[in-house]
């Protein structure tokens, strides 16, 4: 299936889904849906995106993304009921959290026809049983959660790491923080 000028659904509007977003609408001239604990107009005004309910997410996208950090709220946030509700074209893609899907359901999704197929960065639990339907599907692409995996990318992470680690050892503020963490790091 083309990607380009379909509808890409994205769960979780945070820097990452607004990185795929750019891609998805700059690259590929997806029109775009998302869901959010939040509205975001900024994001709307800049990749013309649609905040939606999650149904109406899932019932128009032709390819849902999952991008939601593991929270009590997001766990098993996807079961069956949701993938009953895509298109049985849809493609569901999930690189945010293996617990964030109902596994079973998703599974069940795939061999029952509900969606044609997946990719996933993720699985519950990681690593995946050998033995998981999900690894020998044939309409199901998985990744061990290595997606950013070139050499110049990993690399580059590394060296991140230790102008963090150096700045951190000498005083200094680390130039990359967490946002979770960046109230911790101010209060000091």
């Amino acid at each position: 299936m083309d990607v380009h000028h379909q509808t890409l659904g994205i769960i979780g509007m945070g820097r990452i889904g607004e990185a795929i977003a750019k891609r998805a609408v700059d690259g590929f001239g997806m029109s775009l849906l998302y869901h959010n604990r939040s509205r975001k107009p900024e994001t709307e005004e800049r990749f013309g995106a649609r905040y939606c309910s999650l149904d109406e997410l899932l019932r128009e996208s032709d390819f849902v993304v999952m991008m939601t950090p593991l929270t009590p709220e997001t766990e098993r946030m996807i079961r069956s009921e949701h993938f009953e509700r895509m298109k049985p074209t849809a493609f569901f893609i999930n690189a945010s959290r293996g617990k964030t899907v109902d596994e079973p359901a998703l599974i069940h999704a795939l061999q029952a026809g509900l969606i044609r197929g997946a990719g996933l960065d993720v699985f519950d639990p990681e690593p995946p049983s050998p033995d998981n339907p999900l690894l020998q599907m044939p309409n199901v692409v998985t990744l061990p959660h290595i997606g950013s995996a070139t050499a110049k990318t990993r690399l580059d992470m590394a060296m991140l790491a230790a102008r963090n680690l150096v700045a951190a050892l000498t005083g200094g503020h680390p130039p990359n923080v967490v946002p979770e963490l960046r109230e911790l790091l101010e209060s000091k």
